[in-house]
This record gives structure tokens, C-alpha cells and sequence, in this order.
């Protein structure tokens, strides 16, 4: 009988090698999205008012919308999330308001939008 080198010595060193290399890949990115305000001009200062005011009182969930994404593997660790900025809910604002798209917003468009609008106080 040959006396042959075992195998499970080397295999044993490789494992703890690789062990000792080896680390969690981790990835973590966050991105800031604030596009530019739209222009919008108001038919009178109480139309502007009443929008502004509106608009201050929105509910705080609408104010900072949050996307993430995240994958989870044994040694891998991967995060990417993207967050609204304030210029986002503006700009949804006015969208909302101005329902004939000419850029003013008119005195009754900010009283529909004010009773439509998710406010704290709804």
C-alpha cells in the first residue's frame, strides 16, 4: 500500500484561508432628487395666500417621499434609496391648482385646492 498525502489538510487550509479573506461587499447610496420649482403667478395676493398657506399645512408624509431599494445576500449588502426634496411637493402643488394650465393660479382654484389638498389637519 501507497502511502499517499491526504487531501483533507489542504482542503482544511483553503477553508480558513478563504474565511479570513473573505467580507460582507457593501453598498450604500443615497440619492437626493430636487427638480427646479415650476413658474406659477397668482390672479391676486389672496389667491397666493390661501395656496402657500395651504401648502405649509400639507400632511408630512407627502413632504419627503422615500424610495429604497435593497438587496440582502449572504456576503453581499447592496442599499440604494432616493429621496424627494421639498421642490417635488411644489411643483405637485401647482399641478394640482392651476387646472387650466395657463401658469396663475386664480382665487378659486386655491379655495378648491385648499378643501382638496391632504392637509395635518385632515
Amino acid at each position: 500500500m501507497q502511502n499517499r498525502p491526504s487531501s483533507l489538510p489542504l482542503a482544511t487550509l483553503s477553508l480558513l484561508a478563504l474565511g479570513a479573506t473573505a467580507g460582507c461587499i457593501s453598498s450604500h447610496e443615497v440619492v437626493y432628487n430636487d427638480p427646479p420649482r415650476v413658474a406659477v403667478s397668482f390672479a391676486s395676493d389672496k389667491a397666493g395666500r390661501v395656496f402657500y398657506e395651504t401648502l405649509s399645512h400639507s400632511n408630512p408624509s407627502r413632504r419627503k417621499e422615500e424610495k429604497r431599494v435593497s438587496v440582502d445576500l449572504i456576503l453581499v449588502d447592496v442599499e440604494h434609496r432616493t429621496v424627494s426634496g421639498p421642490n417635488r411637493e411644489f411643483n405637485d402643488a401647482v399641478a394640482f391648482a392651476d387646472t387650466d394650465r395657463d401658469g396663475t393660479i386664480t382665487e378659486t382654484e386655491a379655495s378648491v385646492f385648499a378643501g382638496a389638498w391632504p392637509t395635518r389637519r385632515s
